[in-house]
């Protein structure tokens, strides 16, 4: 029997080797966008029949199940697992057609749809920021300013704005197709992540962590970072309980999975949601999750998908804070100082893709910096000095312009 994964080529290239050694085997088809040499040759080893797409994104679960009806060997499959947020949906429906347990279309849903997600979140008492369906609003100028408008079933942030006022809206409204669009209140407070994994119906692992900046002002051109928050941070414990409730009382959540829940905290600490997936987020959040609780969350996943078991204990604490900093790259040409790289101690990976002379476009999604650095650090203010010097050192080593200029590598990965 077969287990069917569904991965964009991103998140099933960033699992550690000895971990896909250690759960795919032959008895696994992978399906994915369109790879590298260079990645086939890492994936091949692992998978059985490897079904590479153009568009990947693009096909339904029907489509999907019908490029596995080409194989030569047809596999039977038994289990269906999802990696991207754009695979939750698929995953259910190649289950509710192959009358295969775990997640269903309905309950899946719910993990997408956020008009769907924030009514259910209600009713169990839960304070959510309620949104409408955009093309269903009649009268804009009585909408309650500043508000936010993005996709109803989105991911990275893409197309998500915030509108200050109906003048402002009045000026863009005619590059915006509200169809599948969903209006929310803006709220007010400092925004919070959490990740982590649940087993057997227990959430084991809930990583709180802040946002330094939003995703949303990060595809607006500011940089952005988190941080996991130390056990004795005051919010610590609300957000690893507002996890549990939500995941153990509220949501249909899977037997067996990952989450990334995010939620706003006011003045008043108030804990509002905004939205709740049955994924881990990207990133390197998983990086940033590991560092703070020294467990690799998909590994610890695909242990209990494959046994049932749990790999670690419950209710483990931090042992030190894991930190993201991303920079966005502007529209322009951008020159760079000279500086090799950004060194410090605290750094686990400082990738790049800055090229001086190079023209880049402003981000469209909340995944395409220009700088990525995951850190770490013993401390909340220890993390967010390292932030600060980064985007001191990028200030001073980045200059954007219309200018061309000779192309040269600023830094190395």
């Amino acid at each position: 029997m077969t287990t069917l994964i569904l991965s964009s080529k991103k998140f099933i290239l960033s699992i550690k080797p000895s971990i896909r050694a250690m759960y795919f085997h032959e008895n696994t088809l992978l399906i994915t966008e369109q790879l590298t040499a260079e990645d086939r040759d890492l994936l091949v080893p692992q998978f059985g029949h490897i079904l590479e797409l153009d568009d990947y994104f693009s096909h339904a679960a029907t489509a999907l199940l019908q490029f596995v009806a080409t194989i030569k060997t047809q596999p039977a499959i038994e289990k269906v697992l999802a990696f991207s947020e754009g695979d939750i949906l698929r995953a259910a429906h190649i289950r509710e057609i192959l009358h295969l347990p775990g997640q269903h279309y309905e309950q899946a849903i719910l993990f997408r749809d956020k008009i769907l997600m924030k009514q259910h979140a209600a009713r169990y008492g839960v304070t959510v920021a309620m949104p409408q369906d955009a093309k269903l609003v009649k009268h804009w100028p009585s909408l309650p300013y500043p508000i936010v408008i993005k996709p109803a079933a989105g991911r990275g942030s893409q197309q998500t704005l915030r509108i200050e006022s109906f003048e402002q809206w009045s000026e863009i409204r005619t590059e915006i197709d509200p169809t599948d669009m969903i209006i929310e209140p803006f709220i007010e407070g400092e925004v919070f992540h959490i990740d982590g994994l649940v087993v057997n119906g227990n959430v084991l692992i809930s990583s709180p962590a802040r946002y330094v900046g939003n995703c949303m002002d990060f595809v607006g051109g500011q940089s952005l970072g988190s941080y996991t928050l130390s056990e004795s941070n005051p919010l610590y414990r609300p957000l690893t309980a507002f996890s549990r409730y939500l995941l153990e009382q509220v949501f249909p959540t899977p037997q067996h999975s990952l989450f990334h829940i995010e939620c706003f905290v006011g003045n008043d600490q108030q804990i509002t949601l905004c939205e709740i997936a049955c994924r881990l987020g990207g990133n390197d959040l998983l990086t940033e999750v590991e560092l703070a609780y020294g467990v690799n969350v998909v590994e610890a996943y695909l242990h209990a998908e494959f046994t049932s078991e749990a790999l670690c204990e419950p209710s483990r604490f931090p042992l030190q804070i894991g930190g993201r900093f991303q920079l966005p790259p502007q529209s322009g040409h951008l020159t760079c100082a000279g500086v090799p790289t950004f060194q410090h101690p605290g750094i686990v990976k400082f990738q790049s893709r800055a090229i001086s002379g190079h023209h880049y476009q402003a981000m469209t999604m909340s995944n395409d910096a220009l700088l990525h650095v995951v850190a770490k650090a013993n401390s909340e203010a220890e993390m967010e000095a390292l932030f600060r010097d980064i985007a001191h050192w990028a200030a001073s080593e980045f200059t954007w312009s219309t200018r061309t200029v000779e192309v040269a590598t600023c830094t190395q990965n």
